[in-house]
């Protein structure tokens, strides 16, 4: 990591792994999403160019990796060579900032690659973390707890917002014990302008913990 990056970094004592039952919501899929990953209760899009991108959505860019944490000197052999989550994807739920009954969106994502999802415009907490894999053809969940609800804002007459690289760091029993919002806008908005050229600038607003905005 460049040492002029922006990081929000936020640091928990180790998590305790709990299954969780998994709400019924809306699963929407990254706009480029590889064929063959959506079930019944999935939406598939291919997007041409940015004019698709409905009057009242914003297109929301951004990542999420995983990073394995070593917690002691005695694991250090066993850490090096433990790669998390292999041949799996990330499960963000997030819901809008205001009201009582926020509607829940899931938003399947690749790890460590650029996702491209068109949301409402608003303001939106990611509340929970699930791992998404294949089981008998099936894709199946497991609970990822966050140490805390995150929160990106979104502004009236943004088009397209930059929210990070949510970097996740687990250790060898599947459990985050730190994460941190890494500023990597300046490739993001390179790659953004190869995709769909330079008449939009997504405008970076990072994800942090829900407290930085009380």
């Amino acid at each position: 990591m460049a040492l002029d990056q922006r990081t929000l970094t936020l640091i928990s004592p180790m998590l305790a792994y709990t299954l969780l039952l998994r709400g019924l919501a809306w699963l929407v899929l990254p706009l480029f999403l590889l064929s063959g990953c959506a079930s019944d209760n999935t939406r598939s899009d291919t997007w041409i160019d940015f004019s698709q991108i409905k009057d009242d959505e914003v297109m929301v860019v951004g990542k999420i990796s995983i990073i394995p944490a070593v917690i002691a000197q005695d694991l250090k052999q066993e850490t090096d060579t433990f790669r998390p989550f292999a041949n799996e994807r990330a499960l963000l739920w997030i819901s809008d900032d205001v009201g009582s009954n926020k509607e829940r969106l899931g938003l399947l994502a690749d790890w460590d690659e650029t996702f491209y999802f068109a949301l409402p415009r608003q303001t939106m907490r990611l509340s929970e973390l699930e791992r998404a894999f294949d089981e008998d053809d099936e894709l199946v969940y497991r609970a990822l707890p966050l140490p805390e609800m995150m929160k990106f804002l979104v502004r009236v007459d943004d088009r397209a917002i930059y929210v990070g690289n949510l970097r996740l760091y687990v250790d060898e029993y599947d459990q985050i014990v730190a994460l941190e919002v890494v500023d990597e806008s300046a490739a993001a908005q390179q790659a953004f302008q190869r995709r769909f050229g330079t008449t939009v600038r997504p405008r970076v607003s990072l994800m942090a913990p829900e407290a930085y905005f009380r």
